[in-house]
């Protein structure tokens, strides 16, 4: 593998991420939600009730800091509700019927953004496509929890 084929590659999965995200974001603003938004709407409507603010950063891969903005947000436009737990040691959130609903009209409209995303896919590449994102991500988390990179030297777990 040449360095510059690798430059190449990486510089393309950098720019289609940022693509991704811009197109995201231009077809989530439409419907006046920000995608951090959007991503904990759907997690809820999935999961029903949710008692951990870091369990969903950590499923999300944001700080609590950034939940609790948004969920602040979605609790005053009325998407999501807290409660108090069972047990009042605790709070629940849980999706409203207004999030509920927003949550089926952005699924519609980014399951046909994906579809036309991979317009002309075989789906053999589309499982290649799938295999080659799963080595990267194996290899970023091997690199993120300490594995040893070139040289022998080991990586320090990145928060």
């Amino acid at each position: 593998m040449t360095v510059s084929r690798l430059e190449l590659a990486v510089d393309m999965m950098i720019r289609t991420d940022r693509m991704h995200r811009t197109l995201i974001d231009s077809r989530a603003g439409a419907l006046g939600i920000h995608r951090t938004h959007h991503r904990i709407l759907m997690y809820l409507s999935r999961h029903g009730t949710l008692t951990s603010q870091k369990e969903l950063a950590d499923h999300l891969d944001v700080t609590p800091a950034a939940v609790t903005g948004a969920l602040k947000k979605l609790i005053s436009d009325g998407y999501i509700e807290r409660t108090l737990g069972r047990d009042n040691r605790y709070n629940e959130l849980k999706i409203t019927e207004r999030g509920a609903e927003l949550v089926n009209r952005t699924h519609e409209l980014f399951s046909a953004t994906d579809r036309s995303l991979f317009d002309g896919f075989s789906d053999a590449e589309l499982e290649t496509y799938t295999a080659c994102l799963q080595k990267l991500q194996h290899n970023i988390k091997s690199q993120l929890h300490g594995a040893t990179v070139d040289g022998g030297e080991k990586n320090e777990k990145m928060d």
